[in-house]
């Protein structure tokens, strides 16, 4: 009897440490599958601002971004209406543009994409007249996302190569070596 008294405590203890660590369990489990599901929806978000770019729709572009979103490209940050003017004469120079996403990450409020712009210069850009080239032109882009929209990006491509796909040359200023 003095053994049952010591044993049925003990399996009580273990049986209440077993519920609270399959209730421990279960809420870190979903947890992990509302993040996922976050992470689901922010990649979604951007595949839809490509497609936006690729089409030229604007008033998608208005929706997609935060009012106080900022592009960080190079040493130059934009703002969200700053974007969207550049991306006015983009349509006109690259009528044919594509963003194909090669690779597209998410954790957390953060997307990382992997991109290759490919498109024909037919319009003048940037003081640049139309070439008739086609350009390939690979890049990464950073996304922060909240709330359901975009509110900051960074974004790195090769832009001597696409430069020199247009017919740019490197050389040194005159007068240097």
């Amino acid at each position: 009897m003095k053994k049952l008294c010591m044993i049925l405590p003990l399996a009580l203890i273990l049986c209440l440490m077993v519920g609270c660590q399959d209730k421990e369990t279960m809420a870190e489990l979903e947890a992990m599958k509302a993040q996922a599901e976050v992470e689901e929806q922010n990649i979604a978000l951007i595949m839809r601002q490509y497609e936006a770019w690729n089409s030229g729709d604007v008033e998608a572009i208005k929706e997609i971004f935060s009012p106080d979103y900022v592009f960080h490209s190079g040493s130059q940050d934009f703002s969200k209406e700053q974007m969207i003017e550049f991306l006015k004469p983009q349509m006109e120079a690259w009528p044919d543009r594509t963003f194909s996403v090669e690779d597209i990450l998410a954790k957390g409020d953060k997307v990382v994409s992997k991109f290759i712009f490919k498109g024909t210069h037919e319009g003048d850009i940037e003081g640049i007249p139309a070439t008739g080239k086609k350009v390939e032109n690979p890049g990464i882009e950073i996304w922060q996302v909240e709330n359901g929209k975009i509110v900051e990006s960074w974004e790195v491509s090769d832009t001597l190569s696409f430069y020199k796909q247009l017919g740019f040359e490197l050389k040194p200023k005159e007068g240097e070596k």
